[in-house]
């Protein structure tokens, strides 16, 4: 059930994210440039769609486990795909700001 919730606190910071994108990590601290490049290349609304897809996939491997019975898995699945979304959130952010 907790990842339900997780999928779901996902979900709502990407709509955050995209409403308010002073709430992205280093934001407030880029140059007027690159505050420009970022909003221009839209990337408040790639990490929407990046927790967008980080809560789907939770909840459905939530659900996939259970399924097959192995509800330990999904615990699992949600800790790699918030660290694989963590990593590609930073490499897209560098690739952004230019």
């Amino acid at each position: 059930m907790n990842n339900i919730y997780v999928a779901l606190i996902f979900i709502a910071i990407g709509i955050l994210v995209k409403l308010f994108p002073n709430l992205i990590a280093g934001y407030s601290t880029l140059s007027q440039k690159e505050k420009e490049n970022v909003k221009g290349n839209g990337f408040a609304t790639f990490m929407m769609v990046g927790f967008f897809i980080m809560g789907a996939v939770i909840l459905a491997g939530h659900f996939i486990a259970i399924w097959h019975g192995k509800p330990s898995l999904s615990d699992t699945l949600g800790i790699f795909v918030t660290l694989i979304g963590a990593v590609v959130f930073i490499v897209a952010g560098q690739w952004f700001r230019r």
